[in-house]
């Protein structure tokens, strides 16, 4: 255990999570530029299949790359969240290309120049970035090309024609050709800021009007309006006066904003207004793009997003082959989970680490307490928790996870188009070291960062989490023995002094009922199970600690595992939900009331345990079970909790350690089950969102909790010697006096209410 064999192992990490932390970028998107006069690129085909319909639909992007990306099967799949709905993004390898020199520039011009103007949507920054693409980088930088595509999904190819529209500035205009002019516009020479243009080269380019620097993209020529059409338009656009007044207007619209399409819930939507078409004079527009459809430009403005999102499945990759060469078994692990459990909720995605934490910390609290419990025979409770404690802390697993260098894996910030990269502009300035993960495997650090220690520890349990529900607990602990967690499922006979005749202690028939015909092979261990702290006696010197310290984490796993199978497609907030509303002392006692376990506890030589005990159940009944107003106040209620949690501690040691036997038994005392349709929030976490939802202001000072709702004043008080169990109550109270008090229309303003809660010592 690393309680006692890699103590020198954590000591060792101190220093490593005291500095700051690297943050990895995928070495197959990472070169260094030279003169070669012919490179060979694997091109990837991006596929953008928008899950709605309108006017101007986005065109597939191709990925090129030097080195040939692993993933784990021939498609990629993936979806944003775009404006008008949900874009499905496919990714497959298609072919390895060979381009010139030449040939790569311009791809990379045209990258960096709509990408530029995409981001920036202004000029400004557009030179310099491109100042850097005839310079030999004498450094690492990102190297990959992202460029359009034509043709059919089976065998797309590059779309030359649209990436040499970034020459257009270059060109020659005067000797623009006209054939390509349709019958309708055929020879007809437009004004333009640049000069005298072809108007086939306005039908579809991205311009600027340089008085007022906004951009556009042009999708057609208006010839039935100009500003001596019939449209009563005067012949001033904006308060400029238009010269060249018969010369037909374009059609266009406003150049597309790049946004962060990855969030979960995008709040920041664009206005259909603004997408709505312009009508552009010629003469007052500056041609930076053309021919250049409004169709591929859109479908660049989704580029950002995309990359990140590949970005982080390859570090995901890096991240599993570093697991692989550990153990060939994790290879089966699918990529996905892995991008899910180095994610946070901090970045705002559609898929976090927190479901996966939920299940991967169940299994480390339960896999480390029954190797305790086996290794530790004569320890108590108290040395057993602070045993556990040093094992699964926050503390403890961030030392390991900085040791094996999983931090630098890890995603914790919202994606900022804004701060993205372009490959090939190398203006930015930016560093981007290599560093060995190990002998076969190299990564590239690309800044320092700062890793709350609960995040690396969240990450490794989630990654716990991964390898459960996607190849089996074995693999789960070898992954535990690789951090330096050494945990096993070995048997392990419990040794104790026995009690004679535990028949006449305790009805067994009775218990083999209530645990549904589970017939104990040691009824020795169902008397400790029972047997209370103050009861003192040599031949049964043990109470039920133990075996609730054990029979806790059992239950908190089985039923963390239950709801994950049950309910696999739940968010990560409903399933932490349901796992608090399932797990916890107000449920566990509840179960023991309801099922008579009362009356056969416990061995005990407290004068106050059974009358309270008794008062407590008598409170429960009258009430209603599901309204239990006061009743957490009790300690007694931990007691009633805790022996729930020694018998199935007992029957895990008696069954041989089969956590499926301890389910069937205890399962039918926990029935029914939280499910989604019955879940109810807890007091607290009801009053947050009801303030959240209708802006009412809540706030804790002075011992008391108080809600503003629209000029009513709700106070409670919160003196109690357990604040968790106090803020509980004023909660509920303050509830109550709302549900019945506040009319949601905001036209009854109630007086000032206030109660008083304290806590039972």
């Amino acid at each position: 255990m690393v309680v006692e064999d890699n103590v020198e192992a954590l000591k060792q990490c101190d220093q490593a999570y005291e500095e700051e932390q690297k943050h990895y970028v995928p070495w197959e998107l990472v070169g260094r530029p030279g003169n070669d006069s012919e490179i060979l690129y694997h091109c990837y085909l991006i596929a953008l299949e928008p899950g709605f319909s309108c006017d101007t639909m986005p065109h597939d992007i191709l990925l090129a790359t030097r080195s040939r990306l692993e993933f784990d099967d021939e498609t990629l799949t993936f979806e944003l969240d775009v404006d008008r709905g949900n874009l499905k993004i496919r990714m497959k390898y298609v072919r390895h290309i060979k381009l010139t020199s030449e040939e790569v520039l311009l791809c990379q011009k045209f990258q960096v120049t709509l990408l530029r103007l995409l981001l920036d949507h202004n000029q400004n920054k557009l030179q310099e970035a491109l100042s850097g693409l005839n310079q030999n980088s004498q450094r690492d930088v990102f190297d990959y090309l992202l460029i359009p595509s034509t043709g059919l999904h089976e065998n797309p190819s590059i779309d030359w024609t649209c990436v040499s529209s970034v020459l257009f500035p270059q060109e020659n205009i005067s000797d623009k050709h006209m054939d390509c002019c349709s019958n309708r516009v055929q020879g007809r020479y437009v004004h333009t800021v640049n000069g005298l243009i072809c108007s086939c080269t306005l039908q579809n380019s991205l311009v600027v009007t340089p008085h007022d620097g906004i951009m556009y993209c042009t999708t057609g020529i208006l010839d039935d309006l100009n500003s001596n059409s019939l449209l009563k338009r005067k012949r001033k656009w904006h308060g400029i006066t238009l010269r060249f007044v018969g010369e037909p207007f374009l059609s266009g619209q406003l150049l597309f904003t790049v946004q962060n399409y990855l969030l979960g819930c995008r709040n920041q939507k664009t206005k259909g207004s603004r997408n709505a078409p312009v009508d552009l004079p010629p003469e007052l527009c500056e041609v930076i793009m053309s021919p250049i459809s409004s169709a591929s430009i859109l479908s660049f403005s989704y580029a950002p997003s995309i990359m990140h999102r590949i970005e982080s499945f390859l570090i995901a990759g890096n991240l599993k082959r570093m697991l692989v060469d550990h153990c060939t078994q994790n290879d089966m692990i699918p990529r996905i989970k892995v991008v899910e459990a180095i994610t946070t909720k901090n970045c705002q995605e559609n898929l976090n680490l927190t479901p996966l934490a939920t299940l991967g910390d169940s299994f480390l609290k339960y896999a480390v307490s029954q190797q305790l419990f086996k290794r530790h025979q004569n320890h108590n409770i108290g040395l057993l928790t602070e045993d556990r404690k040093k094992i699964i802390s926050n503390k403890a697993l961030c030392k390991l996870g900085c040791h094996k260098k999983i931090p630098g894996f890890i995603r914790i910030d919202r994606f900022d188009p804004k701060t993205w990269i372009i490959p090939g502009d190398n203006s930015r300035t930016y560093t981007l070291e290599k560093e060995q993960l190990s002998p076969s495997r190299t990564i590239y650090d690309r800044k320092k960062r700062m890793i709350e220690m609960k995040t690396v520890a969240d990450v490794i349990e989630a990654l716990i989490g991964v390898f459960l529900c996607s190849t089996s607990e074995i693999a789960a602990l070898a992954f535990m023995e690789w951090l330096g967690i050494e945990v096993d499922s070995i048997y392990v006979p419990y040794i104790r002094p026995l009690p004679a005749n535990p028949g006449e202690v305790v009805d067994l028939r009775f218990f083999e009922t209530l645990l549904n015909q589970y017939s104990f092979h040691d009824a020795s261990l169902l008397v400790e199970a029972l047997t209370h702290g103050s009861y003192k006696r040599p031949e049964n010197p043990r109470c039920y600690k133990r075996l609730e310290f054990l029979g806790d984490a059992v239950l908190d796993y089985l039923i963390t595992m239950h709801l994950h199978n049950e309910h696999p497609n739940l968010s990560s907030r409903l399933l932490t939900d349901l796992r608090s509303a399932s797990v916890n002392n107000d449920c566990y006692a509840r179960a023991a009331i309801k099922a008579g376990l009362h009356q056969h506890i416990l061995l005990h030589d407290s004068q106050h345990l059974k009358p309270r005990i008794l008062a407590i159940v008598k409170n429960f009944k009258q009430s209603s079970q599901d309204s239990t107003s006061g009743w957490e106040s009790e300690p007694v209620i931990k007691i009633l909790a805790d022996i729930i949690e020694s018998l199935a501690g007992a029957i895990y040691v008696d069954s041989g350690y089969d956590k499926e036997v301890v389910f069937q038994s205890i399962k039918p005392l926990l029935e029914p089950l939280v499910t989604p349709e019955t879940l109810k929030l807890q007091p607290g976490r009801e009053l947050k969102e009801l303030c959240e939802k209708e802006n009412f202001v809540k706030k804790e000072e002075d011992g008391k909790l108080e809600v503003n709702a629209n000029g009513a004043i709700y106070v409670c008080g919160l003196t109690a010697a357990n604040k968790k169990t106090a803020e509980k109550i004023a909660s509920m109270r303050i509830l109550e006096m709302l549900k019945k008090n506040y009319d949601a229309g905001g036209s009854h303003i109630q007086p000032r209410l206030s109660c008083d809660i304290r806590q039972v010592r």
